[in-house]
C-alpha cells in the first residue's frame, strides 16, 4: 500500500465538507505491562489503532480493513489528530482510562482513495500544452515540434486522485481558429467551441517556454476561471526537464482545481474559537454532535483537551448572531472572554 507524504494527493470532490462524529471514537483501555508508563504507551497505541479502524469501517469494506490492520503503529499515528483522556488510573503495572481519539478524516479519505479502497467520482480535465522553443518564437500547439505536447501525449491518461488529465487530441484541429497563439489568448467564442467538442468546461492551458539558460518556464491557466499559476524547472541536463515539468504541472492543476471547486461550491465559512467545560468525555462527545448537527455549522475543529476543558473552533455559515440563536434554541449559552467564547 502506498503511504503518501503530502495531502494534496487526495482530491475529495465526492465527499461532504461537514465534520462527522464518526471520526471521534472513545476506547476504554485496561492495559498491564512492566510498569505504568509502558502500559500507558501500549494503551495509547491500542486505542489509536481501534479508533482508526472504527472510523475506516464506515468508509470501506472488511477486506480493506484487513489490509489497514497491517499498518504499523507509526503509520497509524499519522492519522491521529488528538487524544483526550478521561477516568485515568495509572499505577504499578497497569493503566486504565477512557481515551477519546480524533481521526484526521480528510487524511483517512485521501489514503483510502489513493489505495483504491473507496470509489469516488472521477473528474476529467483537458490539458492544452502550448510550447515556445525560446522566448522569441511563435507559440506552437500542433505538430511534432511541440515537444511539450508530445511528452503530455506520451503519458496517456494521467490519474491523480479523483482527477484524470489528458492532452488535447488531433480531433480538436477541426477548430480552424485553434492554434498556439489563439490558445494563449482564448476568447469566449473559441473556448465555447473547445468546450463543445470536449463535452466539459474543465480545461487547462499549460504553456511551456524554454528560457535562454535552458530552464523551462511553465504557466498553468484555468480557462474557465482565468486563474493562473507559474513555476520554473531547472534543467540539470541529467533528467528530462519535460517529465519534471509535467509532474509539477499535475500537482499545480490539482491544487487549482481543488481551489476552484471550493470557491464554486462551498459557501462562505467563518470561524469562532470556543471553550466548553465538560463533565466527562461522553458529555463532550454528545455536545459536539449537537453542535455539528446545527444547520448553519459547517464543521467542529477540536484543538485540545485538558483540565476538564476542550478548546475547539466552530466553522459556520451566515452571521455569528444566527449561530448563537441556533445554539440557544438547543439550550446553550455563550460568554465572550477575550478572543474566544465559553459555551455552557
Amino acid at each position: 500500500m502506498r503511504f503518501f507524504s503530502f495531502v494534496i494527493l487526495g482530491f475529495l470532490l465526492a465527499f461532504s465538507v461537514k465534520a462527522q462524529a464518526d471520526y471521534t471514537v472513545t476506547v476504554a483501555v485496561d492495559v498491564e505491562a512492566e510498569d505504568s508508563v509502558k502500559a500507558k504507551e501500549a494503551a495509547m497505541s491500542e486505542a489509536q489503532r481501534k479508533a482508526f479502524l472504527e472510523a475506516a469501517k464506515n468508509l470501506t469494506d472488511d477486506k480493506n480493513l484487513e489490509k489497514l490492520a497491517e499498518l504499523s503503529d507509526a503509520e497509524i499515528l499519522r492519522f491521529i489528530n488528538s487524544v483526550g483522556v478521561d477516568n485515568e488510573k495509572a499505577g504499578g503495572t497497569k493503566y486504565i482510562a477512557d481515551l477519546t481519539v480524533e481521526i484526521k478524516d480528510d487524511l483517512l479519505k485521501n489514503y483510502l482513495m489513493e489505495n483504491e479502497m473507496i470509489t469516488v467520482k472521477k473528474e476529467e480535465l483537458l490539458i492544452i500544452p502550448v510550447f515556445k522553443i525560446n522566448p522569441r518564437q511563435k507559440p506552437l500547439l500542433w505538430g511534432k515540434e511541440n515537444l511539450w505536447r508530445q511528452h503530455w501525449l506520451s503519458k496517456g491518461l494521467i490519474r491523480f486522485g479523483a482527477l484524470q488529465m489528458y492532452a488535447i487530441g488531433e480531433h480538436f484541429r477541426n477548430i480552424k481558429e485553434l492554434d498556439g497563439e489563439s490558445a494563449l489568448f482564448m476568447d469566449s467564442k473559441l473556448l465555447k467551441e473547445v468546450v463543445s467538442i470536449n463535452g466539459s468546461d474543465k480545461i487547462y492551458l499549460a504553456e511551456a517556454e524554454v528560457l535562454n539558460n535552458g530552464d523551462l518556464k511553465v504557466i498553468i491557466k484555468n480557462q474557465k476561471s482565468g486563474d493562473e499559476e507559474s513555476f520554473a524547472i531547472y534543467n540539470d541536463k541529467q533528467s528530462d526537464v519535460f517529465d519534471k515539468a509535467i509532474e509539477k504541472s499535475v500537482m499545480f492543476i490539482a491544487n487549482m482545481e481543488r481551489n476552484s471547486y471550493s470557491a464554486e461550491k462551498a459557501p462562505a465559512v467563518n470561524s469562532v474559537n470556543c471553550v466548553y467545560i465538560y463533565q466527562n468525555m461522553k458529555d463532550w462527545l454528545e455536545k459536539s454532535k449537537t453542535f455539528a448537527a446545527l444547520e448553519n455549522v459547517d464543521a467542529i475543529d477540536t484543538k485540545s483537551f485538558g483540565g476538564g476543558k476542550v478548546n475547539f473552533a466552530i466553522r459556520y455559515r451566515g452571521s455569528l448572531d444566527d449561530l448563537w440563536t441556533a445554539m440557544q434554541e438547543e439550550g446553550f449559552s455563550h460568554e465572550a472572554v477575550g478572543n474566544y467564547f465559553i459555551i455552557r
